[in-house]
């Protein structure tokens, strides 16, 4: 082929393919020779391209078309790839030939190549196009060899009449026979021919000129028809047509009846304006209400409809009727034209490729499927107005045609709904008002997935508590369309599990694409949300980790079933990090097949349908989902990770509950304390403990998890209360971290340091005991008095302790711990089991005099424990020889521990004394260490009632309470009553 030639070519493919540059020539001679130069590439140096090459090709651009959220775009190009191949298919080994010019079919991968790499990026043309090219009609009507029959058949070919042709064609005719004299005269005798007629060349003849006549009279039509069609359009659609006047003298009725007083006083004015008739009246209703402007409604930009100011009158209607109806036809015109511009602005190509590139947010789902929510409920009123829109079309149909097979009123049998303004605007209102409605009242809400399901399910339990069931079909079919995006990110929650980081996942895990650490993301409109100030070493990752949006639980969910299914997917997830891939148990089922009463269009199907319990069957499949999940979770709880191992060792532990390690540890503790020795490094602690555990032979204390320590000293103590720095704590490994967390692991170990002091107080009142002989051996006359009492208040604060210690561990500990254990085993939610756990360790811990109502109850026994020690030093001070009882240690700790007392006494006392009471303070002013034995064991004893009066108190207002915890503070009331002063 010539350079001139494939020039030719390259400017009739760029006026082809572009035709918009026919007025710009130096654009068009540009695309022209970049078309050469492909072409000329293609022909002398490139690799001749194969259909799988370019079917390739095809395939990805249509691929990324759908990425980009451009379907028109990809299913055209799928569809023109379907359509080459049957072409290739058809004419394979074949020759088609156009314009002289040879066309080789199997030249069509070069051909497609060559347009791919003329093609450049998608602009708006290219979506309308793909558009218009998937939605193209086939042409309708008889075919070109169909036309040619009829037309053969109306000239009659086999009339009768015609048989002169057949004798004429026979023999000789006038013409031919003095043409033959003529040239048999010039002829010579050699060249003499003889000539008869030729039927064959006359038949050719009359088909040429039948032919002929045909193609003038078929354009003749074409033109005819063209022209109807064109006055057509310009009559109806394009021009308001005839705008006629209203005859002076004609008056509106409500014009008459409003204007009485004009009429009275003569004062009447003829209305003289523009006036058109009610058929032209209807078409500018029907144009409304498709959206298009007329001569008495108006569009603006945002598609706003609104009555045009200076719009004609109508014939027959006076002007304030004709107000009321323009009203209540904009009203509906308005609702229809914002609908369609949410659908347009909704569905536009733009908005999903805007965003795909938007840069992703660390903190929230993948940008791309930020609308697959909105753009549901937009398909979803494309739905309705699809059919709102055909169903004008078959008014306008009618209204044009005079036809009533399509467009009756439901209302008046055999009556097209175009026939008067009312009867239209009744079969509207009856037809689409409450789905119009519903539209215009949902899409201020479109951006919010929660809210608008909300709104729609709303909806439908309205209309099925107040029976109105007529549009109830398309509420539903709209709920199970906008439901399905947040369906599927649902059943990737429940399937999925919560997203856990790579670096807890086992190394049989498929790869993923996040790197270390990481985790995939939400989708930003699910309804569970994470919290990223939360982390996983957090306490509350469980509780706080990911937790329900803003907007709350779905009311097609409900918070049951809300907090289950969250549940449900953080077990899920845990279980990934534990176990490793966690099979599903069932394929996720559609939304569609769940409500099951909207799949029949029977009679018995709709009457399912408007009695459809959407919450109760989503419940139904969702709920036995959860609960295998929450089993599955409790049984590697137990099984794998021994719950109820570490739940004994830590009971074992706090609670002193293994007695027989506790004493032996203890009592070699409470020696070095007695004795001053160094005790407090908690290596040392720890050390002893785990010894204690291993003579025991208690190994199911788990002794590496456990640590002793003690914290910051608020002040110099000796005896009992010294032990208020000890801590105990249990390493509880994860996951059972999140159940046994280290708020529970400190409030239990507020109780251990309790029951210590108190089997400390037990330990130096017995300890007293060894100089019981000595003190015997001393007694005489003198001094009877004074060590009987010693024994009488030794024998009070032992009875005090022990009924402390006794109700505390036998009454409080043993019978919470039982019923804990036993809701425990009944429970599979994690969250209720921490929530249930915690309840517990806060209930004992508040029994155990340390929450903030029982604190003057604490400080008491406090006090009484430095009483104990006291009394112990009273006894080693009066058993011990003289040279004993002048060393300074002992007389410095009762020293300490009388003037701590006293400013316990002096905080709690009222700051006006009587002159009795300053007395009182005189006396008691003087040092406990000047006192002698009697009085000291008077002081000790007038002090020792007064807290334990306190205590008393505080308990018997504790037992009279209404809460929980009454009954378990009357048993302590009722054992206290037998208290002996």
């Amino acid at each position: 082929m010539s350079d001139r030639e494939l020039s030719r070519l390259a400017q009739q493919l760029v006026a082809a393919v572009v035709p918009d540059l026919r007025d710009d020539q130096a654009l068009s001679n540009r695309l022209a020779n970049h078309a050469v130069r492909h072409v000329r590439a293609d022909a002398r140096g490139g690799q001749r391209k194969e259909w799988d090459d370019v079917r390739g090709s095809l395939q990805g651009l249509s691929r990324t078309a759908k990425v980009r959220v451009q379907e028109d775009l990809a299913e055209a190009l799928a569809k023109n790839m379907s359509v080459l191949e049957s072409y290739r298919m058809k004419g394979k080994g074949k020759a088609r030939y156009s314009d002289g010019d040879g066309f080789n079919i199997e030249n069509i991968p070069q051909y497609v190549h060559l347009l791919l790499n003329l093609s450049g990026r998608p602009s708006a043309a290219t979506h309308d196009f793909a558009y218009s090219y998937l939605h193209r009609v086939p042409a309708t009507g008889p075919t070109a060899d169909q036309i040619l029959y009829r037309q053969i058949m109306e000239s009659e070919p086999f009339d009768p009449g015609e048989e002169w042709d057949e004798e004429v064609l026979s023999g000789w005719t006038e013409s031919e026979s003095e043409s033959g004299i003529q040239d048999s005269e010039s002829d010579s005798p050699e060249e003499e021919e003889i000539r008869t007629p030729s039927s064959a060349a006359l038949r050719a003849q009359r088909k040429r000129f039948d032919a002929e006549a045909r193609r003038v009279d078929e354009e003749q039509r074409r033109f005819d028809a063209a022209e109807i069609v064109r006055d057509l359009k310009e009559a109806y659609w394009n021009s308001p047509m005839q705008v006629g006047t209203v005859p002076e003298g004609l008056y509106g009725w409500k014009d008459l009846s409003t204007g009485v007083c004009n009429l009275l006083s003569g004062a009447i004015v003829i209305l003289t304006s523009q006036a058109i008739n009610a058929s032209q009246l209807q078409r500018e209703h029907i144009f409304a209400l498709t959206g298009r402007p007329g001569m008495m409604f108006d569009f603006s930009q945002d598609g706003t409809c609104s009555i045009a100011p200076r719009h004609p009158q109508v014939h027959h209607l006076s002007p304030a009727a004709l107000e009321n109806i323009l009203r209540d036809f904009e009203i509906r015109a308005n609702q229809a034209a914002s609908i369609r511009s949410f659908i347009n602005r909704t569905s536009e190509p733009s908005l999903a490729v805007s965003s795909s590139r938007l840069r992703p947010n660390p903190h929230v789902g993948h940008p791309s499927q930020n609308i697959r929510t909105q753009q549901a409920f937009a398909e979803a009123c494309r739905e309705i107005m699809t059919g709102y829109d055909t169903w004008l079309a078959e008014l306008e149909a009618s209204f044009t045609t005079g036809t009533t097979t399509s467009a009756c009123s439901s209302i008046l049998d055999d009556i097209p709904s175009s026939t008067t303004p009312s009867l239209l605007l009744l079969e509207l209102e009856k037809r689409y008002a409450g789905p119009l409605d519903w539209m215009s009242s949902f899409i201020p809400h479109a951006s919010s997935p929660i809210v608008l399901l909300n709104l729609i399910y709303s909806a439908i339990n309205s209309a099925q508590q107040t029976g109105s069931t007529a549009h109830l079909s398309a509420l539903h079919r709209m709920f199970r369309l906008v439901v399905e995006p947040l369906w599927e990110m649902l059943g990737d929650w429940l399937q999925r599990g919560m997203p856990i980081p790579s670096s807890l996942l086992y190394p049989e895990e498929p790869a993923s694409s996040l790197g270390d650490g990481e985790e995939r993301r939400l989708d930003s409109e699910f309804f569970v949300k994470r919290d990223w100030d939360v982390s996983w070493v957090d306490e509350d990752f469980w509780e706080s980790g990911f937790v329900m949006g803003d907007e709350g639980w779905p009311d097609w969910l409900g918070e049951e079933l809300g907090e289950m299914i969250l549940e449900s997917g953080k077990a899920k997830g845990l279980l990934r990090s534990l176990v490793g891939n966690v099979g599903t148990m069932e394929e996720w089922t559609p939304i569609q097949e769940i409500l099951q009463g909207t799949r029949d269009n029977t009679e018995e199907g709709n009457h399912k349908e408007h009695d459809l319990d959407i919450a109760a069957s989503i419940s139904a499949y969702l709920k036995p989902m959860c609960q295998i999940t929450q089993f599955h979770l409790r049984r590697v709880l137990d099984e794998d990770c021994g719950l109820e191992e570490h739940l004994d060792a830590i009971d074992g532990l706090m609670f002193h509950r293994a007695f027989d390690v506790i004493q032996d540890w203890s009592e070699a503790l409470f020696r070095k304390v007695t004795s001053n020795e160094r005790w407090a490094d908690f290596h040392v602690l720890t050390s002893t403990f785990r010894d204690s555990v291993e003579r025991k032979e208690a190994g199911w204390l788990n002794p590496t998890a456990i640590r002793i320590r003690t914290t910051r000293s608020q002040g110099a103590y000796v005896g009992p209360r010294a032990l208020g720095l000890i801590r105990a704590h249990y390493e509880v490994p994860f996951p059972l971290s999140q159940l046994l967390t280290s708020t529970s692991i400190e409030l239990r170990s507020e109780v251990f340091t309790f029951l210590l002091q108190l089997q400390m107080a037990r330990f130096i009142l017995r300890q007293t005991i060894v100089h019981d002989r000595e003190l015997l051996d001393r007694i005489d006359g003198g001094n009877e008095g004074e060590i009987r009492a010693m024994w009488r208040m030794r024998q009070q604060m032992s009875w005090l302790i022990d009924t402390i210690l006794t109700w505390l561990t036998a009454r409080v500990i043993e019978v919470q711990n039982a019923d804990f254990r036993k809701k425990l085993g009944d429970m599979t939610s994690l969250r209720s089991m921490i929530t249930s756990e915690l309840e517990y360790v806060r209930r004992i811990r508040g029994l155990a005099f340390l929450h903030a109502s029982t604190s003057e109850i604490y400080e008491s026994i406090q006090v009484i424990f430095d009483l104990v020690q006291t009394l112990s030093d009273c006894f080693d001070s009066y058993a011990l020889p003289e040279a004993e009882t002048s060393n300074s240690k002992p007389q410095t700790k009762l020293n300490h521990v009388t003037q701590r007392r006293r400013k316990i006494r002096r905080q709690r006392r009222p700051s006006v004394f009587s002159d009795e009471e300053g007395g009182a303070l005189k006396e008691a002013s003087v040092s406990f260490i000047e006192l002698s034995l009697g009085e000291r064991m008077k002081r000790m004893a007038t002090e020792l009632e007064e807290h334990v009066s306190v205590i008393r108190d505080s308990v018997g207002d504790l037992a009279m309470g209404m809460d929980e915890n009454g009954q378990v503070w009357a048993m302590l009331d009722f054992a206290l009553q037998d208290w002996k002063e």
